[in-house]
């Protein structure tokens, strides 16, 4: 009996594996950048991934950073859906990077391990902000991040993240204030239990890539995206490309944030909310109207937080006078963000950027 249960444990791996490979085969994402490898003082290795401008206009690097449970790819998607190559036709040096545990990172020894936000924070930001000044020759950058990646990012420039250093911050999708319905914080717990040895395997999300868009979803898929506004074949790619582990020691961070309403470090010494008014960078804050994860609301009380002298707040959605309600992934990845969104996050950093 035992020898049957192993003869079907290992040819269900193998039908995995193969059915995994194929996917990638079928959705492989085109016109990829150069990989620039980072050292983490911890001695991880993120990665960022750099599109060089068509024609460099603007001294200040832009880093784009994926929110939760993606990787890169996010940002450098496919089509005219994706952000990175709009800001490199529009002038800007582009660096979409992998957080630890995402895309090509690699971790210490090549061993499982764990991670939390502070980690992100403390080791991951520091060290691409450092090696994409590095790389370009400039000595400040610029921060796009999508949800959880403007969450590191804020909380970065909230703590010990050197002021010189942010030429200028965007955020969309971001929350930071946790008011989230029960049934999400339930979602969430419901991940950490399937995250074994400190990651949730992402691999699976491949294996229901060819039926995105083709058969009807459960209500509870609107917390990703509103997926009325992103195409069935974008979903089809996304799911082939672009979701990463979750970390269970983030699920645990946000768990803590969620069931207090507050957005600490993890051995709460250090309010990221409280040191928001520290924030001195040129600031624009994205919002989608339907976004579960960053409703309207907190998105302003996010926004007013904020004491720099250029914030900017945007909110998208049909009474905003664009073609669609907007959720939380689709602000990246809408099927018309290309000309709705992308403009907005161009034309600010082409006014706060101009001068460098």
């Amino acid at each position: 009996m035992n020898a049957v249960w192993l003869i079907i444990v290992v040819t269900l791996v193998l039908l995995v594996g193969l059915d995994g490979a194929v996917v990638s085969w079928l959705y492989e994402l085109d016109d990829r950048p150069a990989r620039l490898e980072i050292p983490t003082s911890d001695g991880w290795t993120v990665v960022a991934w750099h599109r060089a401008a068509e024609k460099r206009q603007f001294s200040v690097p832009i880093v784009l950073c994926h929110g939760l449970a993606n990787n890169h790819a996010f940002m450098e998607f496919r089509g005219e859906q994706n952000l990175a190559k709009y800001l490199a036709a529009a002038g800007f040096d582009c660096y979409s990077v992998d957080l630890r545990g995402a895309g090509g990172s690699l971790s210490p020894d090549d061993l499982p391990t764990d991670a939390s936000v502070d980690d992100h924070v403390q080791y991951d930001v520091p060290a691409i902000i450092e090696a994409v000044c590095k790389h370009s020759g400039s000595s400040r950058v610029a921060w796009v991040g999508h949800s959880l990646g403007g969450v590191v990012a804020v909380a970065a420039a909230s703590s010990t993240l050197p002021k010189e250093k942010l030429a200028a911050l965007v955020t969309i999708g971001t929350p930071v204030f946790f008011r989230l319905p029960r049934h999400l914080r339930s979602m969430l717990r419901w991940a950490k239990w399937l995250s074994p040895a400190g990651q949730f395997a992402a691999s699976w999300a491949r294996l229901i890539a060819p039926f995105a868009g083709r058969t009807p979803v459960p209500k509870i898929t609107d917390v990703t995206a509103n997926l009325r506004n992103v195409s069935p074949l974008a979903q089809r790619y996304l799911l082939a490309n672009v979701f990463a582990p979750i970390w269970r020691g983030v699920i645990e961070q946000l768990d803590e944030w969620l069931a207090t309403d507050s957005f600490k470090s993890r051995d709460g010494k250090i309010d990221y909310r409280e040191n928001i008014k520290t924030i001195e960078a040129p600031t624009l804050v994205i919002g989608g109207t339907v976004d579960l994860l960053a409703p309207p609301d907190v998105t302003r009380d996010y926004f007013n937080l904020l004491t720099a002298p250029v914030r900017q707040l945007e909110m998208f959605g049909k009474s905003y006078g664009h073609s669609s309600e907007y959720g939380h992934g689709d602000l990246v990845i809408g099927m018309n963000a290309h000309t709705e969104v992308y403009p907005v996050i161009h034309h600010f950093l082409a006014a706060n950027l101009r001068d460098e």
